[in-house]
């Protein structure tokens, strides 16, 4: 026999409140059954988001984990920013296929001669940033 869920149990496996649940179920975003004069819902879809109606994947704290570096450069003329620019550049179009997924950002603030370099991405990606910059500067 399948387990069933009454809105409670839901609302607080969802973390949501029982009327939004009753609300879902009312639109039909989730489905349920209606026994005597208590909603019940199966087991299977509770692991899914009453939003989309797709169960979320589960997936590990390694592939969710993200982590930012800000590189900042006080005083910084136009050819040490375009050296590490240009380097930073050249390193994430040849990239490391562990590193996933990465993002570089420049901003140059002119006011106070700063300029930032801020990355995005695993911590394997980082760490390898920073050695190379260690070595670089």
């Amino acid at each position: 026999m399948k387990k069933l869920y009454s809105v409670a149990e839901i609302a607080e496996i969802l973390g949501l409140h029982q009327k939004t649940v009753q609300r879902f179920i009312r639109e039909g975003k989730l489905k349920a059954n209606k026994i005597g004069r208590a909603w019940k819902i199966h087991a299977e879809l509770a692991d899914k988001d009453p939003h989309t109606g797709v169960a979320e994947p589960s997936v590990s704290i390694e592939e969710r984990l993200s982590v930012s570096a800000v590189i900042e450069l006080k005083n910084a003329e136009d050819s040490e920013t375009s050296r590490i620019s240009n380097t930073l550049i050249a390193v994430l179009n040849g990239k490391d296929q562990s590193w996933g997924e990465t993002r570089y950002d420049y901003i140059y603030q002119p006011e106070t001669g700063t300029a930032r370099f801020v990355l995005y991405g695993k911590p394997a990606f980082i760490s390898s940033i920073m050695k190379m910059l260690e070595h670089l500067l």
